[in-house]
């Protein structure tokens, strides 16, 4: 029998945690063990964690990292055949976890398989609902090497805020590198590479929302330029971000004028901007 872990790393979850894991225990039939990997969090995140039945294991807040963590819990739990990754606020919708387990199993080459991410109106603005939409349509798919020249750099897009790994494959590419961010996108690069495919699941959904202001926009548009600056094999192997980005404004504004928000034009303008701005000082040495 396959084996699959559910792993969560926690800093501060909040009490909005305790929603979180019902929501994975309504459907953990198909789970074989739920974890989470604290940072010393200094709230109720453990005790709600054990009075939900999942196990608990210390990180130093210090010495977490988002490759080195994730490597360091894949190899903890490597007798598992797949770890599904995700992030303490995502909030899953029926069967999630089942589409998303079944989804992987449909094909021996998918190293990772993704979810469909989707926004709670009360926690999230009109920018961030159509950036989920972009990123995230309605119709899954298999992403392969030869994929490169359609999709760009989506070809490896993938999310560790809902995604499944198999394990022996993750392994074989010698797990996430140590970046601090996309840890998710240099190791779907490198499974592709090799051969193998990333999935999307659009089946598999969860709701997972920021609601980020214009100066958020820029340091995380900052932070991703950096990434990119540290790891450009990846843009040179499967397209450009900033063409990515293009596509991405154009479908913002014909968004905006379909649903009568043109008058929210002047401030998509500021925010991509702002984007942009934040990822060319992320790019500069």
């Amino acid at each position: 029998m396959e084996r699959i872990a559910l792993v969560i790393p926690t800093l501060n979850a909040g009490l909005e945690f305790t929603e979180v894991l019902t929501l994975i225990n309504d459907q953990s039939s198909v789970l074989d063990k739920k974890i989470i990997f604290d940072s010393e969090s200094e709230d109720e995140t453990v005790k709600i964690a054990v009075k939900n039945g999942f196990k608990v294991e210390k990180i130093k807040r210090a010495n977490f990292g988002h490759g080195k963590s994730r490597t360091y819990i894949a190899k903890v739990l490597k007798d598992y055949d797949y770890i599904i990754y995700m992030t303490q606020d995502v909030f899953f919708q029926r069967n999630a976890l089942k589409e998303l387990v079944d989804f992987i199993k449909s094909d021996s080459d998918l190293g990772v398989v993704y979810g469909k991410q989707e926004v709670d109106f009360e926690k999230s603005n009109i920018f961030e609902k159509k950036a989920r939409e972009f990123n995230y349509p309605e119709t899954s798919m298999i992403k392969r090497y030869q994929d490169r020249d359609r999709l760009g750099i989506k070809t490896v897009f993938s999310s560790d805020a809902f995604a499944i790994y198999r394990s022996r494959i993750l392994e074989e590419v010698g797990y996430f590198p140590e970046v601090n961010f996309a840890e998710d996108m240099a190791v779907a690069a490198k499974m592709i590479k090799k051969g193998y495919a990333v999935g999307y699941c659009a089946e598999a959904k969860c709701y997972h929302s920021h609601n980020y202001s214009v100066l958020e926009e820029y340091k995380r548009m900052k932070i991703i330029g950096e990434f990119h600056r540290e790891n450009p094999w990846i843009q040179k192997e499967f397209g450009s971000n900033e063409s990515e980005g293009i596509k991405s404004v154009i479908e913002e504004f014909k968004y905006l004028l379909r649903n009568g928000k043109f008058y929210l034009i002047p401030e998509s303008i500021l925010r991509f901007g702002m984007k942009y701005l934040g990822y060319r000082s992320g790019c500069r040495k």
